[in-house]
C-alpha cells in the first residue's frame, strides 16, 4: 500500500489509454484492495477506460496473471506489477515497437540498481549490477499467444516467468524487447540486508523446483553432494574447490553477471560484502530446493493438499 497510489497514478496517466485494467489481488495483507477500491469509484470510465478490481484467492505472481489472462475480453494484454516504476509511455511505445516489428510480443527491460550496498552486492550475484534485463512486467503481448505456449505456471512465486520464455521458443514465438521502455523497482530490488536475503531466497528457490526444462536446482544439490563426498574421501581436492568457489563467487560470477567491475569501483564497501552476500544467498537456496524437492517429490505437496 506504500507505493501503490503511485502505481495507479502512472496507470492513469499513460499516453495511451488501455481499453480496461484489472487489478488482481494476490492475497495482500494489508490495506490495498480497499485503496483501489476507492481509487476506482473516483476514477471510472476516466480516458475511457473501465476498471476492476479481482480477488480469486490467488496468493503467487503466476495465479494471479493467470486471472487476469482468463479475465481479459481484449485481443492484446499489458502486464504490469505493483512495487515498479513505469513510463508513462510505456504502452504507446511498446504498441508503436509491435506495429514496426510485426511480432506477437514485446517485454520492456528492469534497470537493476539497488538502494544499498547489500541490495547492489544481490543483484550483481544474480541479474548484473546495473543491468536492463527483459521482464514480464511492461510486456505487451497478444493474447492468443497463450493459446500456444499455455498460461503461466501456477503456484509459483518464481521460475514461471523463465519456463514461459522455454515455451516461447519451443513455440517458435519471437519475444521482442524493447529497450526504449525501462522499469525499476520503487524501493528494494532484491534484498537490502542478509537476513531479508536470506529469507527471500528460501521462499523463492522452493517454487523452482519441479520446473520442466528447467534443472538449475538440481545441479546446485549435485554440487553439494559432490563436495560433501570430496570432502570425506579427498580433503585436499576439497580445500580447491573451496578456494574455487570463493573466487567465484566474491569476483569472477558478480564481474561475468555485471557484464564488467563497474561495482566495485563505484562501491568500495562491495569488496567487503560480496562474499558474504553470495554465502548466504547460496545458503539460503539450497535450503529452499531441498524444501521444494520434499513438497514436490517427496509426498510433501500432497500432504499439504
Amino acid at each position: 500500500e506504500q507505493t501503490l497510489h503511485q502505481t495507479l497514478e502512472l496507470i492513469s496517466q499513460q499516453t495511451r489509454s488501455p481499453q480496461e485494467v484489472i487489478f488482481v489481488n494476490s492475497s495482500s495483507t494489508d490495506d490495498s484492495s480497499a485503496i483501489i477500491e476507492r481509487w476506482i469509484e473516483q476514477n471510472q470510465g476516466s480516458n475511457g477506460t473501465h476498471y476492476t478490481n479481482i480477488f480469486e484467492h490467488t496468493d503467487t505472481p503466476s495465479s494471479s496473471k493467470n486471472v487476469g489472462i482468463r479475465l481479459a475480453q481484449t485481443e492484446w494484454l499489458a502486464f504490469m506489477d505493483c512495487g515498479l516504476l513505469f513510463p508513462k509511455e510505456w504502452l504507446e511505445s511498446q504498441v508503436r515497437y509491435l506495429k514496426k516489428s510485426g511480432l506477437d510480443i514485446v517485454s520492456g527491460v528492469c534497470d537493476l540498481n539497488g538502494v544499498n550496498i547489500v541490495d547492489n552486492c544481490c543483484l550483481a550475484q544474480t541479474y548484473g549490477y546495473r543491468r536492463k534485463r527483459p521482464v514480464v512486467p511492461a510486456t505487451v503481448v497478444r493474447k492468443s499467444v497463450f493459446d500456444k505456449t499455455g498460461l503461466f505456471l501456477e503456484n509459483r512465486r518464481a521460475g514461471y516467468d523463465h519456463v514461459w520464455q522455454i515455451y516461447l521458443d519451443k513455440a517458435n514465438i519471437v519475444r521482442g524487447v524493447n529497450s526504449e521502455v525501462v522499469i525499476c523497482y520503487n524501493g528494494v530490488s532484491f534484498a537490502d540486508s542478509y537476513s531479508s536475503l536470506f529469507r527471500k531466497m528460501i521462499k523463492y528457490s522452493k517454487p523452482t523446483v519441479a520446473l520442466r526444462d528447467y534443472y538449475i536446482p538440481y545441479l546446485y544439490i549435485a554440487i553439494l553432494l559432490l563436495m560433501t563426498i570430496s570432502l570425506l574421501m579427498y580433503p585436499i581436492v576439497t580445500v580447491g574447490f573451496m578456494l574455487a568457489y570463493i573466487v567465484a563467487r566474491w569476483l569472477a560470477i558478480p564481474t561475468i553477471k555485471s557484464r564488467g567491475c563497474r561495482i566495485f569501483s563505484e562501491h568500495s564497501l562491495a569488496i567487503l560484502h560480496m562474499l558474504p552476500v553470495g554465502i548466504v544467498m547460496d545458503f539460503g537456496r539450497i535450503i529452499g530446493i531441498l524444501q521444494g524437492i520434499h513438497f514436490y517429490h517427496l509426498g510433501g505437496k500432497q500432504k499439504s493438499s
